[in-house]
């Protein structure tokens, strides 16, 4: 299979997983706006995020260095041992800090999460470092419809964290049963020193670290600026939006592997590829933003009108975040991780400060035109980064070119 057909194949592979886990998602959160009411589901949301930031920060980008190092070497490596042995050393770290710095009894339990979560994590970079996609989209879907089931049996938010929790316990156990049958060399055990990982590790850690503080930075300052009510109906039209990448997650998994060995005629396909999800995604953002009074009637009932407008806004976030994803791609493939780690910072700032000014100016509108200008101002501080990167170094032409 020549290198755009087997692109082709990954990518349908992983798109078909994330559609099945966006759908399952969709109607996870569906189920939950619905049962739990905008004020609860706000809460629900924002320790869901605080979750998403901690499991990012356990992770320590050691999924992505995973892909690209495994897929180089060909084969597993002792990178695993020492990859998950930070990962479960990092989530224990989290779990006593939470303890200590933010009492809270369900925040608490369900940072428990981290632990099954960094054994998916783990399991997830193999499958997708030697493109066993097929693999990767049955253990995620899998793993979504144990989240389903959880909000299915929930009838509050601390039941609804705990049926999660079991959730990503199922789906971690699943995943681990799959990579043992496929991966006969494969080993987890026994843990080994971790600390000549750091180097490695470290910028990749900053970078996706500060990424989902950007993305998530919008339910935490509308939770604080505003309330957990206004959080739910933000959180209500962000899940939607999120929804719909699922065809920037499946096209640009496949190419990572592909642009990490260097594989002959990878730049006409990640050009090809960003051009067809370039236009794919403007229409993305046309349909939502004239079936936004549909879709959240239909899927969150009348209660939540006020994310319509959110919705018709946030949706138009999907093209720069169009952009900022591929060069995002290209540069980790690049080895230009510590380039991507400054851009990240300094959207970071862009974000914090769009938010604050804009919530403080007008509500919970602003949220949303934040989330947008934020999403706009990335993709050019990324687009500026890597020309200079261009200029300065061998790096492959990216479609800033054009």
């Amino acid at each position: 299979m020549n290198l755009a057909a087997s692109i082709r194949a990954n990518s349908f592979r992983l798109a078909f997983a994330r559609f099945g886990a966006q759908a399952t998602n969709l109607l996870f959160v569906a189920f939950a706006a619905r049962r739990l009411g905008a004020a609860e589901f706000g809460f629900f949301s924002f320790l869901a995020a605080l979750l998403l930031v901690g499991n990012t920060f356990t992770t320590f980008g050691t999924d992505t260095l995973l892909i690209r190092e495994l897929a180089r070497a060909g084969t597993t490596t002792d990178l695993l041992q020492r990859a998950f042995s930070l990962q479960i050393t990092l989530s224990a770290l989290w779990v006593g800090m939470t303890l200590l710095l933010a009492p809270n009894s369900l925040l608490f339990l369900f940072s428990f999460s981290l632990f099954p979560l960094a054994l998916s994590s783990v399991a997830s970079a193999v499958f997708r470092a030697f493109e066993r996609m097929d693999l990767y989209w049955q253990t995620t879907l899998m793993g979504s419809l144990a989240q389903l089931i959880a909000v299915l049996l929930a009838r509050d938010a601390a039941s609804l964290c705990l049926f999660v929790t079991l959730g990503y316990l199922a789906a971690a156990l699943i995943s681990l049963a799959f990579c043992s049958a496929s991966f006969p060399t494969l080993r987890l055990l026994p843990l080994l020193d971790f600390r000549p990982l750091l180097r490695l590790a470290i910028p990749f850690a900053l970078l996706t670290t500060l990424s989902i503080l950007s993305q998530r930075l919008g339910l935490f300052s509308v939770t604080v600026l505003i309330g957990e009510r206004e959080a739910g109906y933000y959180s209500a039209a962000a899940r939607l939006v999120d929804g719909l990448k699922l065809g920037h997650y499946a096209v640009l998994g496949a190419l990572l592997p592909a642009l990490a060995r260097a594989a002959q005629d990878v730049k006409r396909t990640f050009r090809l590829s960003f051009f067809t999800l370039l236009g794919f995604s403007a229409l993305l953002s046309i349909a939502l933003s004239l079936t936004a009074p549909l879709l959240v009637t239909l899927l969150y009932g009348s209660a939540y009108v006020p994310s319509i407008a959110l919705l018709k806004t946030l949706a138009w976030a999907l093209v720069p975040y169009t952009v900022s994803a591929f060069l995002s791609v290209e540069l980790v493939s690049g080895g230009h991780e510590r380039t991507l780690v400054k851009a990240a910072a300094v959207s970071l700032g862009i974000f914090l400060a769009l938010y604050f000014g804009l919530i403080s100016t007008f509500g919970l509108s602003g949220a949303a035109y934040a989330a947008l200008m934020g999403e706009i101002l990335q993709a050019a501080v990324l687009i500026l980064c890597a020309r200079r990167k261009r200029r300065s170094s061998d790096l492959r032409p990216s479609p800033c070119d054009l």
